[in-house]
């Protein structure tokens, strides 16, 4: 039964993502109106000035000699082929190191050298290198220093295409990955905004701020890892932010766990989780500080991401031994949780073979993290909904939990406790009021003479005369049998009079339509100025008074005995 509760935000959390990817594509998408050529074979490569032909840009690896170092020198050379391509561009994605291009000698391009000159972190980029028009038959050379250690064991192939068409093709071979990072960072920040407002009421709110905050950084991390940020910011920092954003990952999944969990009292998982927010600061001051760069500390967060994925296991599995009773929201949350940390770890996996020089299935490892993102926003998105769907059926039952405690059962008007209540505010009250003290005419003579459902029926018309009467901004009350009160806030600014004529017109129709027993009351009313004090309790007194005297004044002129 409760997996049938939570299925119906599962399914509402996919379908927008659904709508998402296809909005991606239909907005996105383009299909390529040239020809675009692959220059992955047939090039001279120089390492070191150790030359190498008819290499592979794939099979690089093969001829280094150990890995590469800072300061190696490496040069490609390719004949450029004939094509018909308006336009044309080589684009080409750089991994640590400085770019320079030539044609026939002639630079045409750069990028880097003023950051190898000083030290600081090359990254990863996207290059589309603009070429002549007569590129064709000309020798073009790739010339890199690396800047990092192990900066790569492969390289992707340059494509030679026109430049709306590489366009094209990025976001097509990207769309999946745009369209997750889109909606994670557009969802985190929505749902940030929403939690910021509610986190100080209610407590649970928090890992779902958690949650929010991680999304955000899961779509920095998977648009910066691809190289995508710059397609929508242009900026030579992407790397950093990839290694930033991807090193704050572990703390985030144990602090969302710690709340998801709700471990304050775990010493141990504590200790575990400064421990995994403290090495990510340690990494920063090392490379803003020393200069040891965010790529050389790497395998230490490769270490803590394992370490952490087992710990993730470990207490999802204590508390399954437990057989402990998780709220839909917590199981939801475990989730997601798992699932992104098990992509995280696929990705680390198929990292290690890229590493090892061995060829891995790209589109595969984009899907897989990609599909870890959504599933850990999707399980967000669930939560959210699930928790404002909960949080408004609460609310509407406490509503309806505080009308019964202050509403009478019989005409559905405010009650004596909420009438006191109101009473007890009125003597904080700086502005006048009136007071109106009603009694119902020959109620007991219509319980006796017709029986009680009658006698009921009497209060409830006269309960929707009275309401009909007053509006919404004025407090109307049945306090005992036959007895109501009235309270006008804004007394100054109505017709007091006017308003007891309209009453006692509506009964007159209903006497006229219904003439089975006679319907009138009594009515006394007083105002605030007219207590010294200015108790309500007093101008209550002498409204009732009033009404009394009202009351006894009635019935002499109808001849019928005071009731005692």
């Amino acid at each position: 039964m409760k997996n049938k509760k939570r299925l119906p935000y599962l399914l509402a959390s996919l379908f927008i993502i659904v709508v998402v990817i296809i909005g991606c594509r239909i907005t996105l998408y383009r299909s390529a109106d040239y020809e675009m050529i692959d220059l992955n074979d047939s090039w001279l490569m120089s390492i070191n000035n150790s030359d190498f032909h008819e290499v592979s840009m794939w099979d690089s690896y093969k001829y280094f000699e150990g890995e590469l170092k800072h300061g190696d020198h490496i040069i490609y050379k390719t004949v450029l082929p004939q094509s018909n391509i308006p336009n044309p561009v080589l684009f080409f994605r750089s991994r640590y190191t400085t770019l320079g291009c030539y044609i026939d000698g002639t630079k045409i391009y750069s990028y880097g050298d003023e950051y190898y000159k000083t030290g600081k972190f090359i990254g990863k980029m996207y290059h589309m290198i603009p070429l002549p028009s007569d590129y064709a038959g000309k020798t073009f050379v790739f010339d890199m220093y690396v800047g990092e250690p192990n900066a790569f064991k492969t390289l992707t192939a340059p494509i030679l295409a026109a430049q709306t068409d590489i366009s094209g093709k990025f976001v097509r071979d990207n769309l999946l990955i745009i369209a997750t990072g889109m909606f994670t960072f557009v969802f985190g920040l929505m749902f940030l905004c929403i939690g910021l407002v509610f986190v100080n009421y209610v407590p649970e709110v928090r890992s779902l701020l958690v949650g929010s905050c991680f999304c955000m950084n899961l779509a920095a991390w998977l648009m910066t890892y691809y190289n995508i940020l710059s397609l929508f910011i242009y900026t030579e920092k992407e790397t950093e932010i990839e290694y930033f954003c991807m090193y704050i990952v572990v703390p985030y999944s144990y602090l969302l766990l710690y709340y998801i969990k709700n471990l304050k009292n775990d010493r141990g998982y504590k200790a575990i989780m400064l421990v995994s927010t403290a090495v990510p600061i340690l990494q920063y001051a090392l490379h803003y500080f020393f200069g040891i760069h965010l790529r050389v500390t790497l395998p230490l967060y490769h270490v803590v991401a394992v370490l952490g994925f087992v710990i993730l296991i470990y207490y999802v599995a204590v508390s399954n031994k437990k057989n402990t009773k998780e709220s839909p929201a917590t199981l939801i949350q475990l989730v997601g949780l798992f699932a992104f940390d098990f992509g995280q770890f696929f990705h680390l996996i198929m990292y290690g073979f890229e590493v090892a020089g061995h060829q891995t299935n790209q589109s595969a490892n984009k899907i897989v993290i990609s599909s870890a993102c959504l599933i850990f926003a999707a399980c967000q998105l669930s939560t959210y909904l699930m928790y404002i769907t909960e949080t408004y059926a609460k609310r509407r039952e406490n509503q309806s939990l505080s009308h019964l405690a202050y509403a009478d059962g019989l005409t559905n008007l405010a009650n004596r406790s909420k009438a006191d209540k109101l009473m007890e505010e009125l003597n904080s009250a700086t502005d006048d009021y009136c007071i109106m003290s009603i009694d119902l005419n020959g109620l007991k003579d219509v319980n006796d003479k017709f029986g009680h459902p009658t006698g009921d029926r009497y209060l409830k018309e006269f309960a929707k005369v009275l309401s009909n009467t007053f509006g919404e901004n004025d407090f109307s009350a049945r306090i005992g049998g036959d007895e109501f009160l009235v309270v006008l806030r804004d007394a100054n600014t109505k017709d007091i009079s006017a308003l007891i004529g309209r009453m006692n017109s509506a009964l007159n129709v209903m006497n006229a339509l219904y003439p089975d027993y006679k319907r009138s009351v009594a009515i006394g009313f007083a105002f605030k100025h007219e207590s010294e004090k200015g108790n309500s309790h007093q101008v209550y007194l002498l409204a009732d008074q009033r009404m009394y005297e009202n009351k006894r004044k009635m019935h002499q002129e109808l001849g019928i005995h005071p009731r005692l």
